[in-house]
């Protein structure tokens, strides 16, 4: 939840910021990842009931054991309510969390579920063991077992597990390169998939063919199934020519680089590739999404709509680079204030990208695309962009709330907006202007929003 509501109520206006930003909270709390996964799994007696697999209930005693496995920036939220859910059930698991999210597992759940923290974007090594133990745990079952997979964004840097050949280090030296190339998250995960052990379906090859119900919170445009933390149990329909072109475009190709070397010798047919639509390992696999962007951004929709804003949702994919994603939403408020007469707000979602030039300061996208609002945006209106993981960028902030009262703090204080711009440092010019979002880590994951709103 936003921590600072108050204080950028007082700056941005009083009351209208302080609906935007309230209007956030209330996204956020619907999706709460362990709200989704109790919405989402029913156990009732012997049977399971899980949202997404129609006309089928899961019967427990057709299964020796029950396991729980998992990786993202909501799995530790999403483990523990499963945990209550399943209770004596659950036989064994292990998941995978960021740094600081273990304490969201309770302790009580502790001795039948392994938790381990790992780093992200960039994986490490404690990541690398948190994906070893998931495999540990995979290798005990078979097919008379029952497996839940939670999936969240981030799971790609927390499931390291590097190809044969490969060490952690070349992972970590492709994903920082892919990550500072201006890369979409789609053509990153594309890489990742291919200098993997785990991702792009791969996980179920050590499943041993039990049952596997994966529960996936998504943090991806369209909510591709095989984008999200990779697809550990998803089809993969990228190939190693297709991370070979994404090397290509960006110019990173090295045939000297080991994790580079792999993925042209996978081009040539010398590596087997991720498993595809329609191979055996996906037979008794059900992929469930419970929740994503839009769901988020429609609650948010709702909220505006109960105070009294006329307000409409423009859609969960947009994309493409920070900067030129807080000059559109500039436009739009022009354009909506020239013909509104009354108060009004819009709602969007997806996730932008910032292409690193020169020397980068310090600041996120959702705070890059709210400070070249900032620079153009018209008197009245307010203009919120957060990520709903609560961690934009190289920063503690969330994101950002502008508006005039941004450019008045900034001329006031000689704060140049543009040259901040032009450096990626959005963090400490917003930050001059009373204008970041702080939440923390929320423990939830499915991109970005924003919110237009006008102020009467």
């Amino acid at each position: 939840m936003i921590r600072n509501i108050s204080k950028l109520a007082e700056v941005h206006g009083g009351r209208p910021a302080r609906v935007v930003l309230s209007a956030l909270n209330y996204a956020l709390e619907q999706v709460d990842p362990a709200g989704l996964v109790k919405s989402s799994v029913k156990v009732k007696g012997d049977s399971i009931a899980v949202k997404g697999i129609k006309g089928e209930k899961i019967k427990l005693k057709d299964f020796d054991k029950v396991y729980v496995v998992g990786a993202g920036k909501a799995c530790a939220r999403m483990a523990d309510s499963l945990c209550v859910i399943l209770g004596k059930k659950l036989t064994l698991g292990a998941i995978t969390v960021p740094i600081g999210e273990k304490n969201k597992v309770k302790r009580e759940f502790r001795s039948v579920l392994e938790v381990t923290e790992g780093t992200h974007p960039v994986p490490n090594s404690s990541g690398l063991r948190g994906a070893e133990k998931i495999i540990k745990v995979l290798d005990t079952a078979s097919s008379n077992d029952l497996v839940f997979m939670l999936i969240s964004g981030g799971g790609s840097a927390l499931l390291p597990l590097p190809a044969p050949g490969l060490k952690l280090s070349d992972k970590q030296r492709i994903t920082n390169k892919l990550l500072f190339s201006g890369a979409t998250i789609r053509e990153v995960n594309t890489v990742r998939k291919h200098v993997s052990g785990i991702k792009g379906g791969q996980l179920l090859r050590y499943s041993n063919y039990a049952r596997v119900v994966s529960l996936i919170l998504s943090d991806v445009i369209d909510d591709d199934l095989s984008s999200i933390a990779s697809g550990p149990t998803s089809p993969d329909p990228s190939t190693f020519a297709d991370a070979l072109k994404t090397l290509r475009k960006y110019n990173l190709v090295d045939p000297k680089d080991p994790a580079i070397r792999h993925i042209i010798n996978g081009s040539r047919g010398l590596v087997r590739d991720t498993p595809k639509r329609g191979d055996p390992v996906f037979n008794r696999v059900h992929n469930i999404l419970i929740g994503n962007n839009e769901l988020a951004c429609r609650a948010a929709v709702r909220f505006l709509r109960r105070s009294h804003i006329s307000t409409e949702y423009l859609g969960s994919r947009f994309d493409g680079e920070a900067k030129e994603y807080g000059s559109f939403l500039a436009r739009l408020a022009v354009d909506l204030k020239a013909q509104s007469r009354s108060r009004f707000a819009v709602v969007l979602g997806g996730e932008t990208t910032v292409t690193i030039r020169g020397t980068a300061g310090t600041g996120g996208r959702n705070q890059e695309a709210g400070l070249s609002c900032a620079i153009q945006q018209p008197l009245q209106i307010l203009a919120a962009t957060m990520g709903t993981d609560g961690i934009d960028g190289s920063s503690d902030a969330a994101g950002s709330l502008v508006s005039s009262a941004t450019r008045q703090i900034a001329n006031r204080k000689k704060i140049d907006l543009r040259l901040h711009l032009d450096r990626h440092d959005s963090y400490p010019a917003l930050k001059a202007a009373n204008s970041l979002i702080f939440t923390g880590r929320t423990g939830t994951n499915v991109n970005d929003i924003a919110i237009i709103s006008s102020v009467d």
